[in-house]
């Protein structure tokens, strides 16, 4: 397919070149001449070296650097090996890691070993028989690190080295990227069609491919580039409007590094990114991730996340310094200056393979860290709900709790699901994900496989089992009611889609107080009523005490639930069991839960519980006033 013409690619990319009219008169593919192109370009460096001079942390963050690449340096080379998913994704990563942290130092210490060595290990993956286009990521990412490494170590290589470098970045990465594009229909695999992190990934590592070697492979360059753009541009209108992308915290991280370095590089190398940081809701997606992590610095680790640990993400300092976000650029500044310190805890530790991305992208203007607002909401394809109390430090009361529905990617059955933290500790949590290779487990429809295993269930998640069913996969979730502005500020959820066993299910969480929050659900039934537990999982240790109270206590603290309900109800615990014998096993986790309506005879029942510090001061009425008069 040969070069598409100028305007016919403004029209497919949106209106930001129609409406600017900055490139009517210029070819949008033409590149800067020389390298470095690719995130940053001779005069970025120029800058960065100054910024080194003048702020301590990004002097810390050079010598770190320093410490790493030397100890690359005798780093072996990894044979090609397909582990039993038949990826090697590990393999890419690990030489993404090394690539760019071993040419990074060549940048900034002019040192030919790091170079060399970079280089050495380019040449050592074209001597594989491909990148395993079968799982395209594989070759993304391997595409990524090669087009950062040929970029960024240009001049020190020889025309040999040059030459079989960027053959097989055509070889391996941007031809079989561009036959996905322009032969769809005979791929197993079409990531693009996917709308997940797929696609930010994919489409990331071949424009940094194209961009790296365009002035050799001009006309491939061009078609790479407009397809990528292309097939893009519906991805991204997910993050629409404030932000949330739907994957959750953790996939966050993963797409959003390969989107920043993709509009980085654009803009480094073309002057302009097609208009994609003008898509909205992208200048708002950073503010989703940091809200996501509660003072305790925890995630809210929905949707097939592995863990609640936060990650040092450069990619925040690019979408700080590009949206001008100081809070999250703060965010940041913060976890590298407890990274780099030495004697912290944190010192050296979670340095993921782009962790030296953030010297170009390093952000050092800005004040700290803006105020946290009591409520906030973030809409999208999952809802999320936050309340926050302004304790200062990681003691404050924090909960997080989501909408959307169990089909889309990566998602678990967790509609009403919420954590809470408080006195810097997590109360109610998430198990995280479940063992990817089960059978079935990315079955996500209607009777998939996928909601045969706890994990991925609302049995082990904080929200409500009726009638001991699953929620309904495609039943969808939103926020109906929210309000920021009052001193009890709150967010209600209709949850009925996902429960067809009753007719209607709603779910407010109000904070009460600096150290209190309730959470009130209500659920009509239109036909024979059922049975509801009410369950929040815990690794605390639990206390059950009169009826309706349990104390939890975690690290010397103690945290309170009490229940308010029309039924004579009493908390009991069980076991977080796997149910599955090649299942995640939950060692210490519980279920701390109430079971109510287990006579059937009612088809109106209201559940409040309060959770907090304490339990002092509650008011009956507010307590146990309806969602409709919140």
């Amino acid at each position: 397919m040969g070069f598409f013409p100028v305007r016919a690619a403004f029209v497919a990319f949106g209106t930001f070149c129609l409406s600017t009219g900055i490139y009517a008169q210029k070819d949008p593919y033409e590149m800067k001449i020389g390298h470095p192109r690719i995130i940053m370009t001779k005069y970025d460096e120029l800058a960065l070296r100054f910024i080194i001079m003048e702020d301590p942390l990004a002097e810390k963050l050079k010598n770190e650097l320093k410490k790493d690449a030397d100890k690359l340096l005798t780093s072996k080379d990894i044979k090609f090996k397909l582990d039993r998913r038949n990826t090697m994704l590990d393999i890419s990563r690990e030489y993404l890691k090394r690539i760019i942290t071993l040419s990074m130092a060549y940048r900034i210490f002019e040192e030919d070993k790091y170079s060399d060595k970079a280089i050495d290990q380019m040449l050592h993956v074209c001597t594989y028989p491909d990148w395993n286009p079968a799982h395209f990521l594989d070759v993304a990412e391997m595409t990524t690190a090669l087009a950062i490494g040929y970029d960024w170590n240009f001049y020190h290589m020889n025309l040999r080295e040059r030459e079989t470098i960027r053959n097989k970045i055509v070889e391996y990465g941007l031809r079989p990227g561009l036959d996905v594009y322009q032969h769809p229909d005979a791929k197993p695999h079409v990531w693009y069609k996917m709308k997940n992190n797929w696609n930010q990934v994919c489409a990331g590592g071949l424009i940094m491919g194209a961009l790296a070697v365009g002035e050799d492979f001009p006309e491939l360059k061009n078609n790479v580039i407009y397809h990528a753009i292309k097939n893009l541009i519906p991805t991204l209108s997910l993050y629409e409007p404030d932000g949330v992308w739907y994957e959750g915290p953790a996939y966050w991280g993963y797409a959003n590094s390969y989107l920043a370095m993709t509009m980085s590089s654009l803009l480094t190398a073309l002057e302009h990114d097609f208009g994609l940081s003008e898509l909205p809701g992208l200048d708002k997606t950073a503010g989703f991730y940091v809200n996501s992590v509660s003072p305790t610095g925890e995630l809210f680790n929905f949707a097939d996340a592995e863990s609640s640990k936060r990650s040092l993400n450069p990619a925040l300092f690019w979408f700080g310094k590009t949206f001008q976000l100081t809070n999250v650029s703060a965010y940041y500044r913060a976890l590298l200056e407890s990274n780099t310190a030495t004697g912290s805890s944190d010192y050296g530790s979670d340095r993921g393979r782009l962790f030296y991305l953030a010297l170009p992208w390093f952000d050092d203007g800005g004040p700290g860290k803006a105020d946290v607002p009591y409520a906030q909401k973030f809409r999208g394809l999952v809802d999320l709900l936050i309340l926050q109390g302004k304790e200062d430090g990681k003691n404050a009361i924090y909960l997080a709790a989501k909408g959307g529905k169990g089909t889309l990617n990566h998602q678990q059955l967790d509609i009403g699901s919420f954590v809470i933290d408080a006195q810097g500790a997590r109360w109610g949590m998430d198990l995280g994900s479940e063992n990817y290779f089960l059978p079935g487990f990315f079955q996500r429809e209607v009777g998939g496989g996928r909601w045969e295993y706890y994990r991925n269930t609302n049995k082990s998640h904080s929200t409500l089992v009726i009638g001991d069913n699953v929620q309904y996969p495609d039943g969808e979730s939103r926020i109906i009611e929210f309000n920021d502005a009052l001193n009890q500020p709150f967010g209600i959820f209709d949850m009925s889609a996902a429960y067809p066993e009753a007719a209607k299910v709603e779910r407010g969480f109000k904070l009460l107080s600096e150290d209190q929050i309730l959470i009130r659900d209500e659920i009509t039934f239109g036909g024979a009523p059922n049975t509801i537990r009410w369950g929040m999982m815990t690794d605390a240790k639990i206390e059950l005490m009169a009826g309706d109270k349990a104390v939890l206590t975690k690290n010397g603290k103690k945290f309170f639930l009490k229940s308010f309900t029309s039924q004579d109800v009493s908390f009991r615990t069980e076991e977080a069991k796997a149910y599955h014998k090649d299942a995640k096993e939950n060692p210490g986790k519980k279920l701390l839960y109430i079971l109510l309506n287990e006579d059937l005879d009612q088809k109106y029942i209201e559940i409040s519980v309060v959770l907090g510090n304490n339990m002092n001061g509650l008011s009956d009425v507010i307590v146990n006033s309806k969602l409709s008069s919140w």
